[in-house]
């Protein structure tokens, strides 16, 4: 049976990676979706795929990484070669304007928790959470609670990243 070295993938079939994954058998993965990142729950991150490129990536673009995924010398994914290549950082998300408590607190919003689940969770009072929900929207530039809501749940999928205008703000500073 042949076994490919590479694999290109797009993002819908990832959750297939799991299987290939379970064996011995580790291709190197280059994932290809019209999402604008992997999410907050991929189904195949960072512990099965060397990178992520949009689907309106330059050919240019899919050819540069490819060559960088073929000529890779480690034998495994996350072995010494991995920390420097240019492609994982492909693979992270991108960054929000928010405090690390507001980044908790809208990744629970994304997975559809209500504000006395956070609370609960993070054992703080609905008033704190319901504080970090009016920051958050605010640092987002989003209008309603309902859009916080749609904005989190498109995060987690990978659909959402802030406009430049937003994304270039700074967190503030831990004291």
């Amino acid at each position: 049976m042949h076994r490919p070295n590479v694999l290109l993938v797009d993002q819908e079939l990832v959750g297939e990676m799991r299987a290939l994954h379970r064996d011995t058998y580790r291709p190197r993965v280059l994932i290809i979706s019209a999402m604008k990142h992997l999410g907050t729950d991929p189904a195949c991150g960072s512990d099965c795929a060397c990178g992520f490129m949009r689907d309106r990536a330059p050919i240019r673009h899919v050819r540069s990484a490819l060559r960088i995924i073929g000529t890779c010398a480690s034998e495994q994914l996350g072995g010494g070669y991995c920390a420097s290549c240019p492609l994982r950082s492909s693979i992270g998300l991108p960054t929000l304007p928010l405090s690390e408590r507001e980044y908790a607190v809208f990744e629970r919003i994304g997975h559809g928790d209500a504000n006395q689940q956070i609370a609960d969770k993070f054992d703080r009072s609905v008033k704190t959470i319901e504080t970090h929900r009016e920051s958050i929207k605010r640092k987002l530039g989003l209008e309603s609670a309902a859009a916080l809501n749609e904005t989190a749940i498109a995060w987690k999928r990978g659909e959402y990243v802030p406009p430049a205008h937003v994304a270039s703000r700074r967190a503030p500073r831990k004291r």
